[in-house]
């Protein structure tokens, strides 16, 4: 009996402490740009760093809707305090982080989604947030909302795919020899 209970005492302050430190990762910061839709320069302390909105993707610069997402996370973030909860580093060390402005009670990366100015990327819908954002896109796409509004919404990594295979092409047939 008394192993029992050490076991389970043992394994709730095992399992509170690593919610509690999964919390102590978070931060507060003030946003200071918004250089893409997804992407905000925070200041905390005494830096400003690069985070992207975990989970999602805006329109890319060149594509339709990239100034109007760019202006809504602008419009919602800039020069507002908010609460920086980091998911996970990419491999270009760039925060991957949900992101809660101050007195709002939804993450930004949600608000983009129901705005229909950003996709749920479909690497990260494996999280139950992401499930919830899914419902929004799929609310904002059966309602025309957003980028949704003008078919066809190609998304931002298919849009990049092929904007590098038209760079291909054109390179492979300025490469060949001419008669």
């Amino acid at each position: 009996m008394g192993k029992c209970r050490f076991a389970f005492i043992l394994f709730t302050s095992l399992v509170a402490g690593l919610l509690l430190l999964r919390n102590c990762w978070a931060y507060s910061g003030k946003i200071v740009d918004v250089p893409e839709g997804d992407v905000l320069m925070v200041a905390s302390a005494d830096s400003v760093q690069k985070v992207r909105l975990y989970g999602i993707a805006c329109p890319a610069l060149g594509q339709p809707f990239h100034d109007k997402a760019r202006f809504l996370a602008n419009h919602l973030s800039l020069k507002k305090s908010a609460e920086i909860i980091p998911v996970f580093k990419d491999a270009d060390g760039i925060e991957n982080a949900l992101v809660r402005i101050e007195g709002v009670s939804d993450f930004l990366n949600n608000q983009l989604v129901g705005y229909g100015l950003a996709w749920v990327k479909p690497c990260d819908r494996n999280s139950r947030l992401c499930e919830q954002w899914k419902k929004q896109e799929e609310f904002a796409q059966m309602n025309f909302i957003g980028l949704w509004a003008e078919p066809p919404a190609i998304a931002p990594w298919e849009w990049k795919k092929a904007m590098r295979r038209q760079i291909y092409e054109k390179s492979m047939e300025s490469a060949k020899p001419q008669k």
